[in-house]
């Protein structure tokens, strides 16, 4: 079975500062890696206002985690996340099916985009 890209998103308490913040990166990083998964990139969105209120909380830290792996992966860190203070809500979503339906699109669009082959007619003959 091949590896699939998922996307795991995390709000962080608020009242946690920027160190702690990087620690806690850290830390779910490690159970990715633990597991067998790879990290292909980290993004941290900073602090934002929460769209309702979340244990109290009306504002959290976001960080995008993109990971590659086998789908046993998903089950074994979403365990370990609930468990880890500091994390209010988290979501995984496999992205690798959207990210193969994009490029196929792209492609698509590149072809339509291209101009039409100019045509070649053959010169007609002149009689005088």
């Amino acid at each position: 079975m091949s590896d699939r890209t998922y996307e795991i998103l995390y709000i962080a308490d608020p009242g946690l500062g920027e160190p702690e913040v990087d620690a806690l990166t850290a830390l779910i990083q490690g159970y990715v890696e633990k597991v067998g998964g790879r990290i292909q990139k980290v993004e941290k969105w900073g602090k934002k206002r929460l769209a309702y209120l979340i244990g109290k909380h009306r504002e959290g830290s976001y960080v995008l985690i993109v990971a590659e792996g086998q789908a046993s992966i998903v089950r074994e860190v979403e365990r370990r996340i609930r468990v880890t203070d500091g994390v209010v809500k988290f979501m995984t979503v496999r992205v690798d099916e959207e990210l193969r339906k994009a490029a196929t699109r792209k492609s698509r669009r590149r072809e339509d985009r291209r101009p039409p082959q100019a045509r070649t007619e053959p010169a007609e003959e002149v009689q005088q």
